[in-house]
């Protein structure tokens, strides 16, 4: 698999030929994503393997695709518990919500509790989540998404079945990443989630 990010623009280079799991994903994306318009980003031809579903995002409302990106930040402890963030770093904690940089309209992107494999199977996953303090960043951004998918599509049939309520496989990814590029020509960044 190769995925490369465009330093000028971070817009993902895929290569290779999607797994099941990830081809079934680019068609029927997760639940959690359902509050925005999503474009399957379609790999190059190439002879590995993709366990990763690729999309870029629009506003379901006015269909535009410039978003401010909201989250609960808070200042990295010393020494820094996060192997990306230094002692006094800002710490953009989740859940995540997009907003519309257009029209307004803002709806939650990613919440580790309650999103993927271990948010739907396990009630939530390791990260520390923000309730009050959020906080929009300034510029608009591009945004693009991918979710991983480890587990064999078989597997997370029988998951998804076992855990009801209208759980789909693809709902059950387990690590998902959020690239944004400002629109501004600000330095993009990443943020990703084991979610599994």
């Amino acid at each position: 698999m190769t995925t490369t990010s465009e330093s000028d623009d971070m817009t993902l280079r895929i290569v290779g030929t999607p797994s099941p799991e990830a081809a079934l994903a680019a068609r029927e994306p997760p639940a959690s994503f359902s509050a925005f318009d999503l474009h399957p980003i379609e790999p190059e031809p190439g002879p590995d393997a993709l366990i990763n579903a690729f999309y870029s995002v629009s506003c379901k409302t006015c269909g535009r695709d410039d978003f401010h990106f909201g989250s609960f930040p808070t200042t990295a402890t010393d020494p820094s518990p996060h192997h990306d963030v230094e002692p006094g770093g800002a710490v953009l904690r989740p859940p995540h919500r997009l907003r519309c940089a257009h029209c307004g309209s803002t709806a939650p992107i990613f919440d580790a509790r309650t999103d993927g494999y271990d948010g739907i199977l396990s009630g939530g996953g390791p990260y520390q989540s923000g309730v009050t303090g959020e906080v929009f960043g300034g510029a608009p951004c591009k945004v693009e998404i991918y979710a991983t998918y480890n587990i064999g599509l078989g597997e997370l049939q029988e998951l998804a079945a076992a855990a009801g309520s209208g759980v789909k496989p693809t709902d059950l990814f387990d690590w998902f990443n959020i690239l944004l590029t400002p629109t501004d020509g600000g330095e993009p960044f990443e943020l990703d989630y084991e979610c599994g």
